[in-house]
């Protein structure tokens, strides 16, 4: 699941439109598409805010680490074109100095800038995008979900020679839509990241068998779950794994046995 957040409600409309999302909660502006893979929630402006909308948003869809997160809006800079569509590959809140550096491991056809997130609007445009929601979005976002599932785009609403005095809705409206299939890009690329993720969390049919009838501490469960993780990863075709371990009676001994059968298989790496 890919989980989106922006600001202000001219830039979600085109989304809610083109990805046909509908509202999934009463008096807080969340939104789903009919299959469920897609959400957005409209923050209001500010660091605060969007941190509260990432917030409310895990909270509703009870969201993991495999669920992919994309901040989206517009911003300023000095030199690049209006309507340009950027990915962002550092932030730095600018009241604090803290960064985040997302980890991109899909390729894109958007150019990657930094971004400076600021309290109040400025007009001094610098090297860095200005926006006022990014370093909510991930000081709330990085503390649960996986790093690479995270990123930000940013589209140019305005630059030096026609600044922020000139950006109204209709502007920003049209802007998003002028984007809509670089996003929709993007969106494709966190979505398979999202199933992929989801596939090595999840434990495996031999998970529930061995756990069915001995008891695994919260601690020992962890460990169980990236034993086999490694055991799939070494015999991906084999299914036999419960029935070999159905002489090993306790915890200790099924993690043992493990632990012993991977230790003693080389790793083979093929051309």
């Amino acid at each position: 699941m890919l989980h989106i957040i922006c600001a202000l409600k001219p830039e979600a409309r085109p989304l809610l439109e083109y990805f046909a999302m509908h509202p999934v909660a009463d008096k807080v502006p969340i939104y789903r598409n009919p299959d469920s893979q897609i959400t957005l929630t409209i923050s209001g402006i500010g660091k605060s805010a969007a941190a509260a909308a990432v917030t409310r948003t895990r909270e509703h869809f009870k969201a993991g680490r495999s669920h992919t997160w994309l901040n989206l809006g517009i911003a300023g800079h000095a030199s690049l074109p209006i309507g340009q569509a950027v990915i962002i590959k550092k932030i730095t809140d600018a009241a604090t100095g803290q960064t985040w550096f997302p980890s991109r491991v899909f390729d894109t056809t958007l150019p990657a800038h930094d971004l400076l997130t600021l309290e109040q609007p400025r007009s001094d445009y610098q090297k860095e995008l200005f926006d006022m929601e990014c370093a909510g979005f991930f000081q709330a976002v990085t503390g649960f979900a996986t790093l690479e599932l995270v990123q930000a785009v940013k589209i140019i609403s305005d630059n030096a020679d026609r600044p922020m005095d000139g950006v109204d809705p209709a502007l920003i409206n049209r802007l998003m839509m002028q984007n809509l299939h670089g996003v929709e890009e993007i969106t494709q690329q966190l979505l398979s990241l999202s199933k992929h993720q989801q596939r090595l969390n999840d434990p495996g049919p031999d998970y529930h068998a061995i756990t069915g009838d001995r008891h695994f501490s919260v601690s020992r469960q962890h460990q169980l779950q990236a034993a086999l993780r490694k055991w799939r990863a070494l015999y991906p075709g084999d299914t036999g794994l419960a029935e070999r371990l159905a002489g090993q009676n306790s915890a200790a001994e099924v993690l043992r046995f493990l632990q012993d059968e991977v230790d003693k298989t080389p790793i083979r790496f093929s051309k």
